[in-house]
């Protein structure tokens, strides 16, 4: 589990930094035009991906480490209710891409929404094939093929360089679809390699798993990720909505790229959580399964929350240094959404254990009381106290339901906050007090500087716990049990 852990680490900084990258080459070489249709289509994307990329893996993965029923059972209508999503969501952009064109005013999108539909077909079946891995509790795998994808994708540029010069986009949805093929193939191959450990799969009962079931879990699963997706973006489009200037869009949009940095890095938590959490639940061993909760918890608290603090105490510093000093206006803004998003991903994590412990339903009512809360806060807090506001408010529902979930996962499972969990925390406030206040009195602007700044807090604070006991080698150790 360690190594699984830390290579989806590895695999979630591997994937946001080759997508700065492609980003980058496209809009500094695409004419601007060009570049807007694909941001276009990878917006109206996203959105579809919120449908196929969370969900299937999720119920996939939860279906196969619970050893309920046979393997290829699950694998064939899991895929059967994944092809009918994609199928689903092909029409809508093959058929419908002319009026997409007529909604976005650019009669040029119809041609390249009907190639983007395929897209969508062949991200729904990677998402499966990631899934199968998880359950298999082949983070490795997971992980390579999460590392293979986005380093494929960068093909994209020699692509358009040498082929698509003259149509760019056609060449960014090519690019994109070679890169998910090749993947799906090194995934399969490693797969085929490894088919033994799939025949020992034997189910714990022969009935065969029903396809309404797999349509529950999967859209349960979907409609959780789509909750957590809108209250962690639709603040951006609340500012864009009622704040002025309008510049303040642009500041806010800012701070939420470093803001959503821990909640990144938090993905690979609950990408391992979910199967192992799922097979001990199934396999009797409840104690060992709120074991497990606990000590990833420990390391998620003791390594990831740090960053979340270091950045908030250093907002206005960092935002000066990366953009330019008139961010500055936005500090009070990351201040709160370094944490927000530290929170819906401990969120999302405690939801992945309540699970596999057979309690979906609170996820579902969360989802929905969470929606049905955020979004009237969001727009109180921009309209009276603008992007500080909101950002007050983002940390404040994404802060009630962590301990919501708290409140339920110990009632489900059991007391999953250890005593040196909070001991990690008090380490954390006092930190953040310390590097706060160091820097309203010393102030870097340089990015290199404090970039060397936050390598040195990060490592003293990791000394201070290992020098305190509070994070043990054997506490690192235990995870790869």
């Amino acid at each position: 589990m360690r190594r699984g852990l830390v290579l989806n680490l590895i695999s979630n900084i591997v994937f946001f930094v080759s997508g700065y990258a492609l980003h980058f080459f496209l809009g500094n070489t695409m004419p601007p035009a060009s570049y807007g249709v694909v941001g276009t289509i990878i917006t109206v994307l996203d959105f579809e991906y919120m449908f196929i990329s969370n969900g299937a893996r999720q119920s996939i993965a939860s279906e196969i480490s619970r050893r309920r029923y046979a393997l290829r059972d699950v694998i064939v209508k899991t895929l059967a209710f994944q092809l009918l999503l994609v199928a689903f969501f092909f029409c809508v952009n093959f058929f419908g891409a002319p009026l997409f064109g007529y909604i976005f005013n650019d009669a040029s999108l119809d041609f390249y929404f009907r190639v983007a539909g395929f897209l969508v077909v062949i991200n729904g079946m990677f998402t499966l094939l990631l899934g199968i891995n998880d359950g298999l509790q082949r983070f490795g795998t997971s992980a390579l093929l999460g590392v293979f994808y986005p380093i494929a994708k960068l093909g994209t540029i020699p692509l358009i360089i040498f082929g698509f010069r003259d149509d760019p986009v056609l060449g960014v949805e090519i690019g994109f679809m070679l890169s998910v093929l090749i993947t799906i193939i090194l995934g399969c191959i490693l797969l085929f390699i490894r088919r033994r450990q799939m025949r020992e799969i034997i189910p714990v009962t022969n009935e065969r798993l029903p396809f309404s079931h797999v349509a529950k879990h999967t859209l349960s699963f979907s409609f959780f990720f789509i909750m957590v997706s809108l209250v962690l973006s639709v603040d951006t489009l609340i500012v864009k909505a009622v704040v002025m200037p309008a510049s303040m869009a642009g500041y806010y949009t800012g701070a939420m790229n470093f803001g959503k940095i821990a909640y990144n890095m938090l993905q690979a938590f609950v990408t391992v959580i979910l199967p192992i959490v799922a097979k001990l639940v199934s396999e009797g061993r409840r104690d060992a399964a709120m074991q497990r909760t606990s000590e990833l918890l420990l390391i998620a608290f003791a390594f990831i929350l740090p960053i979340s603090v270091i950045i908030s105490a250093t907002s206005g510093d960092l935002l000066a240094a990366f953009y330019s000093p008139s961010f500055d206006a936005a500090s009070a803004a990351l201040s709160c959404l370094a944490f927000s998003n530290f929170f819906m991903g401990i969120t999302v994590i405690l939801n992945m254990v309540l699970n596999s412990f057979g309690s979906s339903r609170f996820s579902d009512g969360l989802s929905i009381a969470s929606l049905i809360v955020a979004i009237p806060i969001f727009i109180a807090g921009a309209t009276y106290f603008g992007i500080t506001g909101i950002a007050v408010a983002s940390v404040s529902c994404t802060g009630l339901a962590m301990l919501v979930s708290f409140a339920r996962t110990y009632a489900k499972v059991g007391r999953v906050i250890l005593g040196k969990t909070w001991a990690v925390i008090v380490v954390n406030a006092v930190m953040w007090i310390a590097v706060r206040i160091a820097a309203s009195m010393i102030g870097i602007t340089n990015l290199l500087a404090l970039g060397g700044v936050y390598v040195v807090v990060y490592a003293a604070y990791v000394a201070v716990l290992f020098a305190l006991r509070i994070i043990t080698v054997t506490d690192v150790k235990s995870l790869g049990k």
